[in-house]
């Protein structure tokens, strides 16, 4: 059986402006016991470590504001040098010379990405205090302490079921999704994801294309590369990666060629995957929310969406998922959900104003 590493404590800062791949390895660094915080806009994380400590730092190299060297290189000038937690660089291909002009930069080490499970647990196990990690067998069943202190099993934790239909689904390897996401939980969020940033993201890759700034179309298909690789879509991250090596070596004829067939396969799956988008209203075997929990829901959002507390605000939202709900709820928590995707903080309190508008009632918002 294989052995994992556990941290007792601590917490991570994940700097990624790819939505996508910046949970994936939030669900990875929680798996593992850390409390991860993810910064997408780079322009925000002098400001939160400035304010929080945290053990150990991530930074996506290739971002459409900053590369990962530069990011780093504010650190260090903002913070006077003043950096005692490792710090990791992630990218897709790090040859020999890059990965020499990483470590003269002061980076820690490297992973590639997607982040593999196994070399995300030897550097946490190497650069986190001995006295903050553990190895343990991977986990079958739960354990706890009773009164005499003697270990006890308790009962595992719920299974995660991946859908029959993700199996089917044409140009999806579920195998390798869960290979690179390390848990069917990690894997269905991430796919998730994947399916709710269909319009956005291919809509800006192109809007670039068009506008013909190679620059950012090159850096948008870059993501999707990793983005769609993540989820076990291979086919689809190969034919990005061949419009960023066109858009790397400036081959316009290339890109021209490509570029449709890449927004034509990279839509497809806004039909191949739309049963993974939570229906709101259906699931009859659900049972029907209690007004005061819906309530309590509508007060607890309105709170985090305030703070602009995207982790709290996810967790309100999933928690809703659980119950069959009146039908204009379940299109407003819906709605909700794919606002809090793109962080619309005043999209998701004009929603909560529309229920206000709509006479609910509801603890707190009337």
């Amino acid at each position: 059986m294989k052995e994992r590493v556990v941290v007792n404590k601590g917490s991570a800062l994940i700097i990624d402006d790819d939505r996508i791949q910046g949970e994936y390895l939030k669900h990875m660094l929680k798996d593992s016991g850390l409390y991860p915080v993810l910064v997408e806009d780079p322009e925000d994380f002098i400001a939160e470590l400035k304010e929080n400590d945290y053990d150990i730092i991530f930074i996506d190299y290739l971002m459409p504001k900053a590369n990962g060297l530069s990011v780093f290189n504010s650190i260090k000038s903002e913070l006077g040098g003043r950096i005692t937690a490792p710090v990791i660089l992630l990218d897709n291909d790090i040859t020999e010379s890059f990965g020499r002009e990483v470590f003269s930069t002061g980076f820690t080490n490297y992973l590639e990405k997607p982040v593999d499970r196994q070399e995300l647990d030897a550097v946490l196990y190497l650069y986190l205090p001995p006295e903050q990690v553990t190895l343990k067998r991977e986990r079958q069943r739960l354990h706890e302490r009773d009164e005499n202190n003697e270990e006890q099993a308790v009962s595992a934790e719920p299974e995660v079921v991946i859908p029959d239909f993700l199996y089917e689904v044409e140009g999806m390897d579920v195998a390798e999704g869960l290979k690179n996401c390390g848990s069917a939980e990690s894997f269905l969020s991430a796919v998730e994801l994947f399916y709710n940033s269909i319009e956005k993201k291919s809509g800006e890759i192109e809007e670039f294309y068009k506008e013909n700034d190679i620059k950012n179309y090159t850096i948008w298909v870059h993501a999707l590369k990793s983005s769609a690789r993540i989820v076990g879509i291979g086919h689809l991250s190969k034919m990005a990666l061949a419009m960023e090596e066109a858009g790397n070596a400036g081959d316009g004829q290339r890109i021209d060629e490509g570029t449709g067939n890449l927004l034509k396969e990279y839509r497809s799956y806004l039909d191949k995957l739309k049963m993974i988008s939570q229906d709101w209203n259906a699931g009859q075997d659900l049972p029907p929310v209690p007004p005061e929990v819906l309530a309590d829901a509508y007060d607890s959002l309105s709170g985090f969406i305030d703070a602009m507390d995207y982790d709290l605000s996810e967790m309100v939202l999933t928690s809703m998922k659980e119950y069959s709900l009146p039908e204009a709820d379940a299109k407003r928590f819906k709605s909700l959900g794919e606002k809090l995707l793109d962080l619309d903080w005043d999209g998701m309190k004009a929603l909560l104003a529309d229920a206000k508008g709509q006479s609910i009632l509801l603890t707190g918002l009337i």
